[in-house]
């Protein structure tokens, strides 16, 4: 299985895109790309960031790239995930955890992610 997952400001209360008024507008992330790198690294040490802007993270039967531009301060930043679904929920669902946010997930029947 494939899917993408993008953290951005999910409003706090809402449990579905649909819930999400048009007026809405997402403010910047409180952390910057160093934040990221050192999140996921504290989950998966072995996280490879040769790139600094295109991170490869595997964990268990997921390979998850991470997407995450080089600014101190971002909107948003993508986890590109292909493999087992467990591992890589317990993943982005730690991630989101260590970082104080939500995400939108396309695979999700709500559009967010639920770690489900």
């Amino acid at each position: 299985m494939s899917r993408d997952v993008f953290v951005q400001d999910v409003p706090p209360a809402v449990r579905s895109v649909a819930e999400i008024p048009d007026s809405w507008r997402p403010a910047p992330l409180p952390f910057g790309h160093a934040e990221v790198v050192a999140a996921v690294r504290e989950l998966v040490p072995s996280a490879d960031f040769t790139d600094p802007t295109w991170g490869h993270v595997l964990v268990g039967g997921a390979d998850i790239e991470v997407n995450v531009a080089d600014r101190p301060q971002l909107d948003s930043f993508a986890l590109h995930i292909r493999g087992a679904d467990d591992d890589a929920n317990r993943f982005v669902a730690q991630l989101l955890q260590r970082l104080g946010v939500r995400a939108f997930d396309v695979a999700s029947e709500t559009g967010i992610f639920t770690g489900g």
